[in-house]
C-alpha cells in the first residue's frame, strides 16, 4: 500500500496541534506566525494555514486586532454540557449507521484501535489523546456520519483542552477495545452503552 506523503502544512498543523493538546501554550496565549515559523524552520505560509485549520477545529480563536489565541478550556459545568452533546452525536450516528457497516469500515476502525494500543504503550499522553480522537472519528466515518465530523471536532477540541484520561491507559484501551467488539458485532445498544461509558 502506498501512503500519501505528508505535506509541510500537515506536518506543521500536527506539530502545533500536539503542542496545544499537551498544554505547551496556556489558554489565552497569542500565537505569532513569525515566531512559530522560525522555531519550526518553515515559512509563514504553512503556519498561517495551520492557524486556519486549528481555528476551524476549535483549538484556536481569531480575534480582531489581536490575532490568533489559544482557546480557554470550558468551565466544569460547560464541559459536562459539551460532553453530553458529543455523546448524543456519536450515539445518533451509530444508531443510524451501524447496520450499514462494511468490512472495509470495520477494518478501518480496527486499524485505528491498533494505533491507539501502540500509543497507550508509549505512555505519552498527547499521542494517546490524539489517537483516542482518531478512533472515535473512524467510527463516525465508518457509520456514515462524515457530515457531522466538523461539528464533532469542535466539541472534541474543547474537551482535549482539559484532557482527563491520564495514567489509566490500560483501562482506557480496554474501553475502546470493548467499543470495537460491540461495533464489529453490529450490536447497536451495546456499542452506544460502551461509548457512553468511555466518554468522560
Amino acid at each position: 500500500m502506498n501512503l500519501r506523503p505528508i505535506t509541510v502544512r500537515e506536518q506543521v498543523t500536527n506539530r502545533i496541534r500536539d503542542e496545544l493538546v499537551s498544554g505547551r501554550f496556556p489558554a489565552g496565549t497569542m500565537l505569532r506566525e513569525t515566531e512559530l515559523a522560525s522555531r519550526l524552520g518553515v515559512s509563514r505560509g504553512p503556519v498561517r494555514d495551520a492557524f486556519i485549520q486549528l481555528s476551524n477545529e476549535g483549538y484556536l480563536a481569531y480575534q480582531a486586532n489581536r490575532g490568533v489565541t489559544v482557546r480557554h478550556p470550558p468551565q466544569p459545568e460547560d464541559r459536562a454540557f459539551v460532553t453530553s452533546i458529543r455523546v448524543q452525536i456519536e450515539s445518533h450516528i451509530i444508531e443510524e449507521g451501524i447496520e450499514d457497516l462494511t468490512d472495509e469500515g470495520i477494518a478501518t476502525v480496527e486499524s485505528a484501535l491498533a494505533r491507539m494500543e501502540a500509543a497507550c504503550e508509549t505512555g505519552v499522553s498527547t499521542t494517546i489523546a490524539l489517537h483516542d480522537i482518531a478512533f472515535h472519528e473512524a467510527i463516525l466515518v465508518a457509520c456514515g456520519g462524515g457530515d457531522f465530523v466538523p461539528a464533532w471536532r469542535q466539541l472534541v477540541a474543547r474537551m482535549m483542552l482539559t484532557y482527563t484520561r491520564l495514567g489509566d491507559y490500560d483501562q482506557m484501551y480496554e474501553e475502546h477495545a470493548r467499543i470495537f467488539a460491540d461495533l464489529r458485532e453490529k450490536n447497536k445498544e451495546a456499542t452506544i452503552a460502551s461509548i457512553k461509558a468511555n466518554i468522560k
